[in-house]
């Protein structure tokens, strides 16, 4: 397993750096992580289907596809026109491109009803596959319209401190947890968690957050960064709990339907659920941080 999770993530993390500074040379943010992402939420849409399957859930499949890429692709292009501005003109701004991503949004719940509507035949079970389509739609879609947010309104660099604390915090639960690892954190949905590997993530992450905007921000921007030592704090903690969250938030639902992991599709670690589960609830806690001016 670790052998293959070093074998796989070392071309994973090229070909995302690689992505990350083609994408910081364009003039339109987004260009070549959106069709990333685009691809890579196809599949987290249909691993989370499958779960829900799984679970004996099955919404439709076209209303979770549609409606999902509908809130991303709209909270791209209102992002794109409003939020580069936002260091000049402030929240005003913000506000206009959250507001019609939540409007987008709307229309994807919408869009989940007309799905049920057009199939219905007879009563029994289609309240319950609505509700399963809006769940997807809301935790493949909406989560990640805060990382399309963190991209245009503050740049690569906040889209790096997500993912490298995030990710350190997985690497330090991980090495720590099987180095000294004593006592489960909690047995009943992750066994192999530990208290100890816990503690050992979140001080990853704290590094991840010092070397992210300590380190790699300042050559990213060319300036050096106004971020005090406790905002690193704040912000590795903050980060890597809400990141340690969504991978025990994964684990509910995979728990719940009698499964390891959410796909095959990446030797190692699984599907592209098991990659992306903690960035997706970690999102916005830092979109947040970013926000209201911890990181600057």
């Amino acid at each position: 397993m670790l052998l293959w999770r070093i074998l796989i993530g070392i071309p994973i993390i090229a070909a995302v750096s690689l992505l990350c500074w083609l994408d910081a040379s364009c003039t339109i943010p987004g260009t070549w992580l959106m069709p990333f992402y685009l691809v890579a939420t196809y599949f987290l849409c249909s691993e989370i289907l499958e779960l829900l399957n799984g679970a004996g859930l099955h919404p439709r499949h076209s209303t979770v596809y549609i409606g999902t890429f509908w809130v991303m692709i709209m909270c791209w292009l209102s992002c794109y026109k409003t939020m580069p501005h936002i260091q000049e003109e402030g929240w005003d701004v913000a506000a206009k491109a959250c507001l019609l991503t939540l409007i987008a949004m709307a229309a994807g719940v919408i869009i989940a009803f007309l799905g049920e509507m057009a199939r219905f035949k007879s009563p029994g079970g289609n309240t319950i596959n609505l509700a399963g389509a809006v769940f997807a739609v809301t935790y493949v879609g909406l989560l990640s319209c805060f990382m399309i947010m963190l991209r245009i309104a503050y740049g690569i660099g906040a889209v790096l401190s997500l993912v490298i604390v995030t990710k350190l915090c997985d690497v330090g639960a991980y090495i720590i947890g099987r180095l000294f690892g004593r006592h489960k954190l909690v047995p009943g949905l992750s066994p192999g968690k530990t208290i100890e590997g816990a503690v050992g993530g979140i001080a990853f992450a704290i590094l991840g957050a010092w070397l992210t905007i300590d380190v790699i921000l300042p050559y990213v921007l060319e300036r050096k960064t106004d971020t005090s030592f406790l905002g690193l704090i704040v912000f590795g903690v903050a980060v890597g709990l809400t990141g340690g969250l969504g991978d025990l938030a994964e684990s509910l639902i995979k728990r719940d339907v009698g499964c390891k992991d959410s796909g095959r599709i990446v030797p190692g670690f699984g599907g592209f659920l098991d990659i992306f589960d903690s960035l997706l609830l970690a999102a916005p806690v830092a979109f947040g941080l970013w926000a209201f001016g911890l990181i600057r």
